[in-house]
């Protein structure tokens, strides 16, 4: 009987265990609940950046300070947190959070579908938007959406499909 070729994995990622006073996890979990759906590893990375953008911005000389809008200097930087950001900035009119066991995208408001997945197939067929609302039934502005969506967080879109590839994968493993 012929064997079918293996497929390589993904690597796997490696766990890293840590001591916190009892504050931090708190203040960590409340974090990973408000801006990153109750998901600790996104929180503890979006601090690790962000300690890591302001440590490199000291390092060059840079001061880093927090002002208001109508304060900011003629140049400044500012560092990009995804997660946050959509927080603070985005009000999506045709997406959701809907809760699911390990999917944190936003989903198209009324439908089963995931924001991600709506732009990835777009983008991977190479339709413009208007097919894409014809096919999908949607209007086309909950397509331009779900397009934006994806450019802010194709880490996530990409992770969520790589881990759809990886259960079909066992899947047919287990009927091997």
């Amino acid at each position: 009987m012929p064997t079918m070729p293996s497929v390589p994995r993904a690597p796997r990622r490696r766990r890293l265990s840590v001591d916190l006073p009892p504050e931090t996890e708190t203040a960590t979990r409340a974090l990973a609940d408000r801006f990153f759906h109750g998901t600790t590893t996104d929180a503890v990375r979006a601090a690790l950046s962000l300690l890591a953008w302001t440590v490199e911005a000291r390092r060059q000389g840079k001061r880093v300070v927090a002002v208001t809008r109508d304060q900011l200097p003629a140049r400044y930087e500012e560092p990009v947190l995804p997660g946050i950001e959509e927080q603070l900035v985005r009000d999506w009119q045709w997406l959701v959070a809907r809760p699911h066991p390990w999917r944190r995208q936003l989903w198209i408001k009324g439908r089963r579908l995931a924001a991600g997945d709506l732009a990835r197939t777009i983008e991977i067929e190479a339709w413009p938007p208007e097919r894409a609302a014809t096919e999908f039934d949607l209007p086309l502005e909950a397509v331009l959406e779900a397009q934006r969506y994806l450019g802010a967080n194709r880490d996530l879109v990409l992770a969520e499909e790589r881990e759809n590839q990886l259960a079909a994968e066992q899947a047919v493993d287990a009927l091997a």
